[in-house]
C-alpha cells in the first residue's frame, strides 16, 4: 500500500483491511444475524410448548406420567414445536460452521495482505529509516501485531455482531411480551454501560503497554543473538542475561496488570442482578394472572441469551484493544515519511553508457532525522525560543562528472562522506538539494528497479544470506543462471578455489550473514555476485579490506577485463588501488577539496599527499595550482 493511501486514523485503516473483501464481510455479518435469529427462536418455541402442555395437562389433572407422554406423542402441535426446537439447533449449527469458515478465510486473507503491505513498506523506505529502526521491533510488528489483528477479525466480527444483535432481539422480545419487565431491565443499563466503559478505558493503555514491551523484548533478543560473538568476546553473558530478564520481568508485570484489570469485569454481575429482578417480577405477574408461565420462560430465556454476549464483550474488547494497538504501531511505521517514492511517471533506465554527474549536491543526515519528528511531538514541544544549533551538512556543494569507463577513486578521512556519495547515486537516500544525473537523466525521474539494477555495490561489511554459496552468488539476478556461469565468475573473483575446499562445494550453507566464512571469503563471494549481475555502474566500498595483497592483485587483474566499459567508483586508501583510477576525488568535511589524477594531486593537494606521505618520496608541492585542483569538474 502506498504511504499516500494510508488514512490518518489507524482505526479507519483497520476497517479498510477488514472490508478488502466486502462481499464476504457482509455475508459474515448477515449470517451471524441469521444464527442469532435462530438461537433466539428457541426460548420462544420453548415458551409456546410450555404453555401448550400446561394447558392440556391442567385438563387431565389425574393423568399419570405415562399418559402425559402419550399425550405429547399424539399432539401434533406439540410435536411441531419440539421439531422446531430440534431444527433450529441443526440449522444454527450448519450456518455457524459456514460463517466460521468464511470468518477464518477473511481473517487469514487480511493478515496476509497486511503483512505483505508492511513488508513492502519497510523495503521501500530510505536508509534513513533503517539506520534507526530496531529489527526486533519491526519483526514484532510483522508477526505478533499482525497476528493479533487476525484474532480481532476472527472471531471478532462474529462476536461484535452477535453481541449487538442479540441484545437488540432480546429487548425486542421482552418489550413485545411485557414492557414493564423491559423497563425494569433498562434501569440497569446505565450501570452496565458505566462499568463497560470503565473497563474499556482502563484496558486500552495496558494493552498498548504490553505490546510495546513485547517489541522491546523481541528487539533485545534479536540484537543479542546477532551480536553473540561480541557478547562472548567480552564475557558479557551474565550482564546480557540480567538485562533481558529485567525486560521480561517488566513484560510479565504488564501482562499480570492487564489480567487483573480483565478480572475486574463487572457487567456479568449487573446482568445477573437484572435477570434476578426480572424473574421476581415475572413470578409476581404470574401470581396476578397477568402473564403465563410460557411468556415468563420466553422473557427470561431471552435475558439468559445475553450472558454469552456479555462475556463475549469482554473478549471482544480485549481483542479489539490489542488489534487497535497493533494497527496503530503498524500504521505508525508504514506512515514514516522516510520513504523513497517512485514518481508515477518514472521512466526506465536503459542502455546505460555511464556518464554520471553530480550538480551542487547537498545532503545531511541530521536533516533526515529532523524530518522524522512527528506533528504530535511538535505540538508537545515547548514554545520557548531555543538557541539555534548550526549543524554541518554531510555533503555540501558536490560537483563532478564522469565519463563511460572511468574508474573514480574517492578518499578522505573517516566521516567525510565518501560512502554517502555513492549511496545517493543508488537512491538509498535522496539529496536535500541539487541533482544527480545518469546519462543526462535525473535519478529521481527513473524507476527504482531499473536504477538499482544498473548499479552493483560491494561494501566493506558484506551481507550474505543464510543459504548456499551458489544462491548467494546468483542473488538478485532475474534470469536463469547456469552452474558454469557461477563457477566462471567465482573463478574471476578468486573464490572458486576456497569454495571447492568445502565438502558441499557451491551447495555449502554459509549460516546467517555468512558467519561460517572469513571476511576475505565473504568479500570474494560478494565480488562474484556483483560481476554476475553485470551492472554498468559498479561501487566498491573498501571491498578489498579483508583480502590479502596477493589475492587482491589476482582480483584486480580479473577486474581489468570484467570492468571494461563500466563506470567504477572505488572507496579505498590502498595506494595500488588508487593508482588504477584515472580520476580521484579528495573529500574533507563533506566538501571536495581536490580532484584530478594521481600525479597531479601529489603535486597540488596537501590532503592527498597526507595519505601517502609515509610511503612515498613526494615531489615539492606547487602552491599556484592548489586552487585549480579543488574545484571544477573532471
Amino acid at each position: 500500500m502506498d504511504i499516500r493511501e494510508i488514512p490518518d486514523s489507524h482505526i479507519k485503516w483497520l476497517f479498510q483491511q477488514v472490508f478488502r473483501k466486502p462481499a464476504i464481510a457482509i455475508t459474515i455479518i448477515l449470517g451471524t444475524i441469521v444464527t442469532i435469529a435462530i438461537t433466539m427462536t428457541r426460548p420462544f418455541l420453548t415458551g409456546l410448548l410450555f404453555d401448550l402442555l400446561w394447558t392440556k395437562y391442567e385438563q387431565i389433572p389425574t393423568t399419570p406420567v405415562v399418559d402425559f407422554l402419550s399425550l405429547i406423542i399424539v399432539d401434533y402441535e406439540a410435536l411441531w414445536l419440539i421439531f422446531g426446537i430440534f431444527l433450529t439447533g441443526i440449522v444454527g449449527f450448519v450456518v455457524n460452521v459456514i460463517i466460521g469458515i468464511l470468518n477464518e478465510y477473511i481473517a487469514q486473507h487480511t493478515e496476509k495482505s497486511i503483512r505483505e503491505d508492511f513488508y513492502a513498506s519497510v523495503q521501500s523506505k530510505s536508509m534513513a529509516f533503517h539506520d534507526t529502526a530496531k529489527v526486533g521491533e519491526l519483526m514484532s510488528q510483522a508477526t505478533f501485531d499482525v497476528r493479533i489483528i487476525n484474532a480481532t477479525i476472527s472471531p471478532g466480527i462474529r462476536m461484535i455482531t452477535q453481541a449487538i444483535v442479540t441484545a437488540g432481539v432480546a429487548f425486542g422480545m421482552i418489550f413485545w411480551y411485557k414492557w414493564e419487565i423491559g423497563l425494569l431491565v433498562i434501569a440497569f443499563i446505565p450501570f452496565y454501560i458505566w462499568t463497560l466503559r470503565r473497563y474499556a478505558r482502563n484496558m486500552a493503555p495496558l494493552t498498548q503497554k504490553v505490546q510495546t514491551q513485547f517489541g522491546v523484548c523481541n528487539a533485545h533478543l534479536q540484537e543479542n543473538v546477532s551480536g553473540i560473538r561480541v557478547v562472548r568476546a567480552f564475557t558479557a553473558e551474565r550482564h546480557e542475561t540480567k538485562r533481558f530478564q529485567k525486560e521480561v520481568d517488566t513484560l510479565r508485570d504488564d501482562i499480570i496488570g492487564r489480567g487483573v484489570q480483565q478480572a475486574r469485569y463487572f457487567p456479568p454481575l449487573i446482568l445477573s442482578l437484572s435477570i434476578t429482578a426480572a424473574i421476581g417480577l415475572s413470578v409476581w405477574f404470574i401470581t396476578q394472572g397477568m402473564m403465563t408461565g410460557g411468556q415468563a420462560i420466553i422473557i427470561n430465556g431471552a435475558l439468559m441469551q445475553l450472558y454469552n454476549p456479555t462475556y463475549m464483550i469482554s473478549w471482544v474488547l480485549f481483542l479489539t484493544h490489542m488489534g487497535i494497538a497493533g494497527a496503530k504501531r503498524i500504521t505508525g511505521t508504514m506512515k514514516e515519511e522516510e520513504i523513497i517514492i517512485e514518481k508515477p511517471e518514472a521512466v526506465k533506465l536503459e542502455d546505460v553508457k555511464g556518464v554520471i554527474e553530480y550538480k551542487d549536491v547537498d545532503f545531511s543526515y541530521h536533516k533526515l532525522r529532523d524530518k522524522k519528528v512527528t506533528s504530535e511531538k511538535k505540538k508537545t514541544e515547548s514554545k520557548e525560543e531555543k538557541p539555534e544549533i548550526i549543524i554541518r551538512d554531510t555533503l555540501e556543494g558536490i560537483n563532478f562528472k564522469t565519463q563511460p569507463g572511468d574508474i573514480v577513486a574517492i578518499l578522505g578521512p573517516t566521516g567525510c562522506g565518501k560512502s554517502t556519495i555513492t549511496k545517493l547515486l543508488a537512491r538509498m537516500y535522496d539529496v536535500d538539494s541539487g541533482e544527480i544525473l545518469i546519462d543526462g537523466n535525473n535519478i529521481q525521474d527513473l524507476t527504482l528497479e531499473s536504477l538499482r539494477k544498473n548499479i552493483g555495490v560491494i561494501e566493506q561489511d558484506i551481507f550474505l544470506f543464510s543459504t548456499t554459496i551458489k544462491e548467494n552468488i546468483k542473488y538478485g539476478v532475474d534470469r536463469e543462471v547456469s552452474d558454469e556461469e557461477i563457477v566462471e565468475y567465482a573463478k574471476a573473483a578468486q573464490a572458486h578455489e576456497f569454495i571447492m575446499t568445502f565438502q558441499e562445494g557451491y551447495e555449502t550453507l554459509v549460516g546467517e550473514r555468512g558467519v561460517t566464512l572469513s571476511g576475505g571469503q565473504k568479500q570474494r563471494i560478494a565480488i562474484a555476485r556483483a560481476f554476475l549481475a553485470n551492472p554498468k555502474i559498479l561501487i566498491l566500498d573498501d571491498s578489498a579490506s579483508a583480502i590479502d595483497a596477493q589475492t587482491e592483485e589476482k582480483i584486480q587483474k580479473a577486474m581489468d577485463n570484467l570492468l571494461e566499459n563500466r563506470t567504477v567508483f572505488i572507496i579505498t586508501h590502498r595506494l595500488a588501488t588508487i593508482k588504477r583510477a584515472n580520476k580521484i576525488i579528495v573529500l574533507r568535511k563533506g566538501v571536495i577539496v581536490a580532484q584530478g589524477s594521481h600525479e597531479m594531486l601529489l603535486k597540488t593537494s596537501e590532503d592527498y599527499r597526507r595519505v601517502f606521505g609515509r610511503h612515498l618520496d613526494l615531489p615539492p608541492i606547487e602552491p599556484e595550482t592548489i586552487g585549480s585542483a579543488a574545484g571544477g569538474s573532471l
